[in-house]
């Protein structure tokens, strides 16, 4: 095995990736967001519209991957990662087709290629069951401190300066996002036009911080497998589960969290199941969400699909689902969670791994300890006997 082609073939992944997540910056159609949501005028107005292209040239990139993949054959690798790039590309390409069909059905149909779909884990009796059950690891959000705007960011700061190096990251304001807070490859981006409790910024520190940035900047610290460092999309529901999971075990998840992350799932069930983004947004604001936020959410549950109803970006439902995933996958396989942090990985991707870590020799540079402590391995020991005494394996 010749150790620069790992390198070669993951810089040329990539560069494949660049521009490739669109999916974080949705359009919309504005003309009709306008008629249907009048009172969120502002907010609108800081979106992107359908017609707006998108930045990348379709046909190039699909010849540099079809190229990719023949010059993957012949090139002298083992076999387990070429099977982690071919897929890779394989997932590349129904991106490429989820963005020539963006804003129609077709959309829908590549996006539950990617992420699946509610219909199948909503027949399973003991899916509601769990959900009944998380508040039992909730607390309600007890901390009297308020932050807003730069004291917010400042705080955040300061949390992370404790895991990770201080030049290695930045924490900024963004007032576009379709969530409160989100993470890149070096960043962390807040919503400072809200006024957050002590609870709240210590549930973006684990989940957007702790994990999504964590794994992004470990990654980025791979010498000899540099392809840990780049998003791909079957990544993203390890990605989201950890993220959930860990809010649980720290003990940072409050009932208010939890019960956001349910009407996250159900408004996506509903979108599927016919019901449109107006009537999504009266849901969401029948159990006493926010009007923004609820808007915010109705928007993240139809990206890339009609307003009508009928379908769903489904990438909403990957909380859930990846989390009940997560739990089984630990327990069926004797891992711990290091491992989970050396970069962006899929479930399957993090198997191979397992199986040949001395040969690949991952690197983790950042781990947050506290993960390790008996209060938070009790936790997960106790969810994952709970998901294994509900649900058999690969019935999620």
């Amino acid at each position: 095995m010749d150790k620069k082609n790992i390198k070669d073939f993951s810089t040329r992944l990539k560069d494949i990736a660049k521009d490739l997540s669109f999916l974080g910056h949705p359009r919309f159609p504005k003309k009709d967001l306008y008629k249907l949501f009048p009172e969120h005028a502002r907010f609108i107005d800081e979106l992107e519209d359908v017609s707006v292209p998108f930045p990348v040239d379709v046909g190039a990139k699909r010849k540099a991957m079809d190229l990719y993949l023949r010059d993957l054959a012949a090139a002298d690798l083992p076999y387990s990662l070429k099977k982690i790039f071919t897929q890779r590309i394989q997932d590349y390409h129904i991106l490429l087709s989820m963005m020539e069909n963006f804003d129609n059905v077709f959309f829908y149909d590549h996006c539950v290629k990617l992420y699946g779909s509610s219909h199948s884990l909503n027949k399973n009796e003991a899916f509601p069951y769990f959900l009944e059950k998380i508040p039992e690891f909730c607390k309600p959000d007890q901390s009297t401190q308020r932050y807003q705007g730069e004291e917010a960011l400042q705080y955040l700061r300061g949390k992370l300066n404790e895991t990770f190096a201080p030049d290695e990251f930045d924490v900024r304001a963004s007032s576009s996002l379709l969530s409160d807070s989100s993470a890149g490859r070096k960043t962390l981006k807040l919503n400072t036009g809200k006024t957050y409790t002590t609870g709240h910024l210590n549930i973006f520190l684990v989940h957007e911080g702790w994990v999504h940035l964590g794994t992004s900047l470990n990654g980025a610290h791979q010498e000899e497998n540099p392809w840990l460092s780049t998003w791909a999309p079957k990544t993203t529901i390890l990605q989201e589960g950890l993220a959930l999971l860990t809010e649980i075990i720290t003990g940072y998840m409050t009932e208010e969290r939890w019960n956001k992350v349910v009407l996250r799932h159900l408004a996506t069930t509903m979108a599927e199941r016919g019901s449109s983004i107006t009537e999504v947004y009266t849901y969401l604001r029948h159990h006493r969400m926010e009007d923004l936020d609820a808007f915010k959410l109705s928007l993240r549950v139809f990206r890339g699909v009609p307003l009508e109803g009928g379908m769903a970006f489904t990438k909403e439902l990957l909380y859930l689902h990846g989390m009940i995933q997560l739990l089984n996958h630990l327990h069926f396989f004797k891992s711990g969670l290091r491992s989970l942090w050396i970069g962006k990985i899929s479930f399957d991707e993090h198997i191979i791994l397992m199986d040949q870590w001395e040969q690949m020799k991952p690197e983790l540079k950042y781990f947050p300890t506290e993960l390790e402590s008996p209060e938070v391995q009790a936790r997960l020991k106790k969810l994952q006997e709970l998901s294994f005494s509900l649900f058999k394996r690969n019935q999620l």
